[in-house]
């Protein structure tokens, strides 16, 4: 299973779809592992040792919507955007995309990140952690 689908893309950007381009899987994919490394790195190795890390034990269905950003402004966006200051939506949307991303995954970290550590198929209420992502705005 994904973090994200082609259909979960269409839920939050069906536009994207009207470019030429009915798969974007392997972005998706590639946005899946940038945001299980950055899960990785802001929460993971920093509480637990590094070398037990394993993805299929997230719920998938918590990073969705980070996913979908990541792959919007990291890989798709830039895929069709012209790179010309005049007149180019997919700049601008590049850009709130970004922000929306951070957002969301402050907004989950937050929460607490579901990890079934123990591998039993059902994230209980103590292998939920909370971690407060502040940032810095200047």
């Amino acid at each position: 299973m994904a973090f994200a689908t082609n259909t979960d893309l269409h839920t939050y950007a069906p536009e994207v779809f009207d470019q030429g381009v009915d798969d974007w899987a392997p972005e998706l994919a590639l946005a899946e592992t940038d945001v299980s490394n950055q899960i990785r790195i802001n929460w993971y190795n920093k509480y637990h040792d590094p070398s037990k890390y394993v993805k299929s034990k997230l719920t998938e269905s918590q990073w969705t919507k980070a996913t979908v950003y990541k792959a919007l402004y990291a890989y798709i966006l830039p895929k069709l955007s012209t790179f010309r200051p005049e007149g180019d939506p997919f700049m601008m949307q590049l850009t709130f995309y970004k922000e929306r991303f951070a957002e969301e995954f402050d907004i989950q970290f937050g929460i607490g990140v579901d990890y079934d550590e123990n591998n039993d198929g059902v994230v209980s209420n103590a292998e939920v952690e909370r971690l407060s992502m502040d940032r810095l705005y200047r």
